[in-house]
């Protein structure tokens, strides 16, 4: 079921005048309701997978809360050494835990997802080294939203392991949380406390919420069928045949790509919030101006916000903080002088998982992966030449705060994000890489 169609906005019409007239108590028995009929309409029987992981995170999450109860109960009654012992020997089993549902529900993900594409590249290895039988393509339905809530359902476990958040007693609201109908399409990823407390908490009838909200739903179906849709006209008629076309139609077929898909995805962004406000839940924004970033990293702060976000929390800081990383900062520490290299070099390693799985999470294919670490590199080249742009500049006499050099960094910025466009609209690297030339 569309978010533009018809059925759509009759199936929003029917939820809303069941949520107000049933009591407050209960509204969100009428979300759940309606997620659930949302996503059976859209998924039928692979509606399963997702039962099948709230399943496994439920489990996960009150076998974590009784083992952090029952150190709390232990502890008072044990000497400080003994205390420690019990501690790490607790701490390990919650880590074997949160590792058993990760990859339970990963494998889903990558079964749907990703079978496929690790089945090629199995596939080219045998026949590098003459071995095995192929392995067969399979045409495999993905389910709805898998992505979403796959990495939603990691970040409840992990925040549970880590104590930002309370195992959930009710698997009914963990369900509603990982199937929530205005996010299950295209996001965002909200925090499981976040989200749930509105959840549980009664909202009454309010006209404002409503108004606003709806503005902001016809706002997004502008941007959508107005903006995105005519540009991509454009778009598909060059992209389908560019080397039919000269370098200066094929950069405006890239502008406006890059044009299409933020007015495609933020408009959709202001749909699924527009109805969730009038529910009287606030969902995470997924962009703040992102054309007027000055660098990457500035870019990846605006655009998408959501997902950069959890592949900070559930990526980068794990990597950062693992017991190897601080080996390996360590080791350069003592080896290399240079203050710059020993803050770029395992910055540079931690980043490089953030990326890949950046990319890896858009497709299933070697055109994504590209894709994250093209913006990868580039970052750290950034990095890496910053003491030598910072002499430059200096030797220049341009100031970085002038706002001519702010309209610099915003025009490098967007240049480089429409060649990320261009890498991510093609059909192959190839024809990326000819468009580029």
């Amino acid at each position: 079921m569309s978010y533009t169609s018809i059925t759509f906005i009759c199936f929003l019409l029917v939820t809303g005048i069941a949520y107000f007239l049933v009591p407050r108590r209960v509204q969100w028995g009428v979300l759940l309701a309606a997620s659930l009929g949302f996503y059976v309409l859209s998924c039928g029987p692979r509606t399963l997978l997702l039962v099948a992981a709230c399943g496994i995170l439920y489990g996960a999450g009150l076998l974590i809360g009784h083992l952090t109860d029952g150190f709390a109960a232990r502890k008072k009654e044990l000497a400080k050494e003994d205390r420690k012992a019990l501690k790490k020997a607790v701490t390990r089993q919650k880590k074997f835990v949160v590792f058993c549902a990760v990859l339970l529900v990963l494998l889903m993900l990558l079964g749907t997802k990703y079978f496929n594409f690790f089945g090629a590249i199995g596939n080219d290895i045998s026949a590098f080294f003459g071995m095995g039988a192929p392995i067969p393509v399979l045409k495999i339905l993905m389910p709805l939203g898998i992505s979403y809530y796959t990495l939603m359902g990691i970040s409840y476990i992990v925040d549970v392991y880590r104590g930002t958040a309370k195992p959930e007693k009710n698997p009914l609201m963990l369900l509603l949380y990982l199937c929530y109908f205005p996010h299950i399409i295209e996001g965002p990823f909200d925090r499981y406390t976040r989200l749930t407390s509105q959840f549980r908490t009664p909202h009454p009838f309010d006209y404002d919420r409503m108004a606003n909200g709806g503005i902001r739903l016809i706002w997004g179906l502008f941007k959508k069928f107005v903006i995105a849709d005519r540009a991509g006209l454009i778009v598909n008629t060059i992209f389908a045949d560019p080397g039919s076309y000269g370098g200066s139609v094929q950069f405006v077929a890239i502008l406006l790509y890059t044009l299409q898909i933020y007015a495609e995805f933020s408009g959709c962004m202001d749909m699924v919030c527009g109805v969730s406000q009038m529910f009287g839940v606030d969902i995470a924004e997924n962009f703040k101006r992102p054309f007027f970033a000055v660098s990457i990293n500035d870019f990846w702060r605006r655009w998408h916000i959501t997902l950069g976000e959890w592949l900070k929390d559930y990526i980068f800081y794990p990597v950062s903080l693992s017991s190897h990383f601080q080996k390996l900062n360590e080791r350069l520490r003592r080896r290399i002088k240079s203050e710059h290299l020993t803050t770029l070099l395992p910055g540079a390693y931690a980043l490089f998982f953030v990326w890949f799985a950046n990319g890896m999470w858009h497709g299933a294919s070697g055109k994504y992966i590209f894709y994250g670490l093209y913006y990868y590199v580039l970052m750290m080249l950034g990095q890496a030449l910053r003491p030598l742009s910072a002499k430059i500049l200096a030797r220049l006499y341009i100031p970085r705060e002038s706002r001519g050099y702010h309209a610099f960094e915003i025009l490098r910025t967007g240049l480089i994000v429409c060649f990320g466009m261009m890498i991510f609209r093609a059909d192959t690297l190839q024809q990326a890489w000819s468009m580029f030339q």
